[in-house]
């Protein structure tokens, strides 16, 4: 099952001495909206409610399916049968109903390290295939983690240990987490919706499939998370990809202070100017794509080299249009990935 990455609201309770029906109520009335996570050695369960009434209830044996219904009579029925470990998540009114009739899904056995891929690298790559579904990531070292949703390869939030209320859209949390991923290492496990997310629970519920692992065969979705999965990286690419990341912190750092505007908004203005000439670094064709924190990403279908060739040459513009070329080239003299771009003729001097 999926939890929420908040931090619970109450826990060390057990079903044995609970009358769940009365302390749903008392919930309901206590917190509002939320869910109450039982779980034993081979089975879980799972409660969402409002302040009205239940959301739906899901039970899951371990290796089985999970069922899903729109009352609790299947969660009461296993409560009946063992006692279970209890957990409380507050969730907010704008997040309950996402939760409480999330698809169902399945999550690959395997998991990428964000030394392989980039956080940035892997969305922009599943925003290509209008993935549906959610990333895990584990930051190693940190008891910080967090689930971020998708889509159709747009992120529409996301849950984090350090937030509340069970599904932030807030682009400053996705951002601390791309912060401490930049200073520890992560771990990235990917889960695929098999039904739409819009579906309703009932119709979720004849499903009756939230499975915990994939095979290769499970339709489109399934393949687009083997293929990223176990296909390796071209290293060329990577490296590139690092040599063209350090060259625009460097961009960034240089005339920055000297303007009033988004140094990379001027930077794509150029992309836009020359587009005749760069097609691949068109901002509408989402080919090649500079995130806010400066990194770029390549989409497969292009010529990385080529793509690189033509953000050094505007770049550059940037820099003689602002009269910063002394500067900048005594920056990049002492590059760490400069060979890299010199192995594959991307001259930077100018």
């Amino acid at each position: 099952m999926l939890l929420p990455r908040e931090k619970p609201f109450l826990t060390g309770l057990n079903s044995y001495y609970l009358d769940i029906e009365k302390f749903v109520q008392h919930l309901q009335g206590e917190i509002g909206t939320g869910c109450i996570y039982c779980t034993a050695v081979n089975q879980e369960l799972l409660v969402y409610f409002d302040e009205y009434e239940i959301v739906r209830g899901v039970t899951q044996k371990k290796g089985e399916h999970a069922l899903f219904s729109g009352n609790i009579n299947n969660v009461l029925e296993s409560l009946q049968d063992k006692s279970f470990q209890v957990i409380i998540y507050y969730l907010d009114p704008d997040s309950i109903f996402f939760w409480g009739q999330l698809p169902s899904f399945k999550r690959s056995k395997d998991t990428l390290s964000s030394n392989r891929v980039s956080l940035p690298d892997l969305i922009f790559r599943l925003s290509q295939k209008e993935f549906s579904g959610f990333i895990d990531v584990d930051v190693q070292g940190e008891n910080d983690c967090a689930v971020l949703f998708f889509h159709e390869g747009q992120r529409r939030g996301g849950s984090y240990s350090w937030g509340t209320g069970g599904l932030s859209p807030a682009d400053a949390d996705y951002n601390t987490l791309l912060g401490m991923l930049q200073k520890n290492e992560g771990t990235f496990s990917l889960g695929y919706f098999t039904t739409d997310p819009s579906t309703s629970a009932s119709s979720v519920a004849s499903a009756n499939e939230q499975q915990e692992t994939a095979s290769p065969d499970s339709g489109e979705q399934g393949k687009v998370v083997e293929d990223l999965l176990h296909k390796e990286p071209d290293q060329t690419v990577l490296e590139t990809n690092q040599a063209i990341n350090e060259l625009l912190a460097i961009f960034i750092k240089i005339v920055g202070p000297k303007i009033k505007t988004d140094p990379l908004v001027e930077l794509k203005l150029k992309f836009i100017d020359f587009v005749s000439i760069y097609p691949q670094l068109d901002p509408h064709g989402n080919l090649c794509e500079i995130q806010q924190d400066g990194t770029v990403l390549f989409h497969d279908a292009i010529s990385v080299k080529e793509a690189a060739e033509g953000i050094v040459d505007c770049l550059w513009m940037v820099i003689e249009d602002r009269k910063l070329h002394k500067k900048f080239r005594q920056e990049i003299k002492n590059m760490t990935w400069r060979k890299i771009l010199f192995k594959q003729g991307i001259d930077l001097e100018r």
